[in-house]
């Protein structure tokens, strides 16, 4: 854990220290890491308090703004060819702080359908976490890739709740198919470990 945080603080001062210099060229390799750190901050800073409020359609403005760095910094990497592994990195930890974010407050709405999302999310985050301070490679399989796409349905669907009536048995439908992705990616995550474990 020691490892890993002396590597995050490291790079959080070089994305600085980039951001500080006269060299454009440096500017623009952070500008996506700018982007993911702002939806990382953003997220538990602005929609918990907007939805424990009752500030639902400032919520919906914040869920978009921050939808839109995640789709905009990953292009933009790939555009102009910026990437690196602490973009993925923190890409991957700031995707996980929003959802994780943005679900919290629904615990206390939609108690039954999120509770054992956010249990199982949590093991998941533990697995790779622990799998990448050990230093094995932690990608996104395919299945991981649905889970994320079925998960954001079902938070998406719960906040839509407060606006229209969503029927209870969608609710649970896909508050289901989420938790049975979840475990598919549980049981491939941990697979992928001990094939590299050896």
């Amino acid at each position: 854990m020691k490892e890993f945080w002396q590597y995050f603080v490291a790079n959080i001062k070089k994305v600085i220290e980039d951001l500080k210099s006269k060299d454009k060229e440096r500017k623009k390799r952070q500008i996506p890491n700018v982007l993911t750190l702002i939806r990382g901050i953003l997220a538990p800073l602005t929609i918990v308090p907007a939805v424990i409020t009752g500030h639902i359609y400032i919520a919906f403005m914040l869920i978009a703004i921050c939808s839109l760095t995640d789709s905009f910094d990953g292009w933009y990497a790939r555009k102009y060819n910026v990437q690196s592994e602490f973009g993925a990195l923190l890409d991957a930890i700031c995707d996980k702080l929003f959802i994780l974010t943005l679900a919290f407050p629904l615990v206390f709405v939609h108690t039954q359908w999120i509770v054992l999302i956010l249990i199982l999310e949590l093991i998941i985050s533990i697995i790779n976490s622990h799998s990448k301070l050990k230093g094995y490679d932690v990608h996104s399989s395919l299945t991981g890739k649905i889970k994320t796409v079925v998960l954001d349905s079902s938070v998406a669907l719960c906040y839509l709740d407060f606006i229209i009536d969503i029927p209870q048995i969608v609710l649970a439908i896909t508050s289901i198919l989420t938790n049975v992705m979840q475990l598919f990616s549980i049981i491939g995550y941990q697979t992928v470990y001990r094939k590299q474990k050896g």
